[in-house]
């Protein structure tokens, strides 16, 4: 071996250990700035969690708070006054659009509460923003001959705020609001209002 294989060794050697360091430094750098991201979109998820709840709170009426009947016309322009005294049963309102993406992701969540109607449960549903409905569209969603109202009177309007987005409150025979939600329909949230409606909300 020539004398200066050593020398050329050495240095090869020396190379590989600094680009060895190098990219081992990078490599944590990068970590570390994975994880100081991740922890910052939890912290930003925390938060945004917060925000709708306390958005629903605005958005829903309260637990407790006594609705008015339902007043209003049907998509068919028939009147309809939803009284809940004159009935026996629980009664959920879902308020929704056909051009909100929730609205549409929601409507398989909805059997859970559709196949207790109507032995069960009253569904009535609101869309007031001048969507067009046909028999064939109510029967793919599972709405049938459930009451869709379409136009509320002012002061319905006003006592459940709707709005073109997903929204349900359950109403007890009283008219005494037990639950309430906004958006996206989760297996806890179902399960919540199925509990109640099981118990017979009182």
């Amino acid at each position: 071996m020539p004398p200066h294989a050593p020398s050329l060794l050495s240095r090869a050697m020396g190379r590989r250990l600094s680009l060895s360091r190098g990219t081992a430094a990078a490599f944590a750098a990068v970590n570390l700035a994975l994880v100081a991201a991740c922890l910052f979109v939890l912290r930003q998820n925390v938060r945004l969690r917060s925000n709708m709840v306390a958005d629903e709170a605005l958005l829903t009426p309260a637990k407790g708070t006594v609705v008015p009947p339902l007043l209003g016309q049907d998509w068919t322009g028939a009147t309809q006054a939803i009284v809940y005294k004159q009935d026996r049963r629980p009664t959920l309102v879902y308020t929704f659009s056909m051009e909100c993406g929730y609205c549409q992701q929601n409507w398989r969540a909805m059997r859970s509460f559709q196949v207790l109607a109507p032995r069960q449960l009253r569904i009535i549903y609101i869309d007031t923003v001048g969507d067009l409905f046909t028999p064939k569209y109510l029967a793919a969603v599972g709405i049938g001959r459930s009451v869709l109202l379409v136009k509320l009177s002012q002061a319905t309007a006003f006592a459940y705020d709707a709005r073109a987005m997903p929204q349900l409150i359950l109403v007890n025979r009283d008219g005494r609001v037990q639950w309430s939600h906004v958006g996206e329909l989760a297996t806890a949230d179902i399960s919540s209002a199925l509990s109640l409606i099981g118990r017979g909300l009182g």
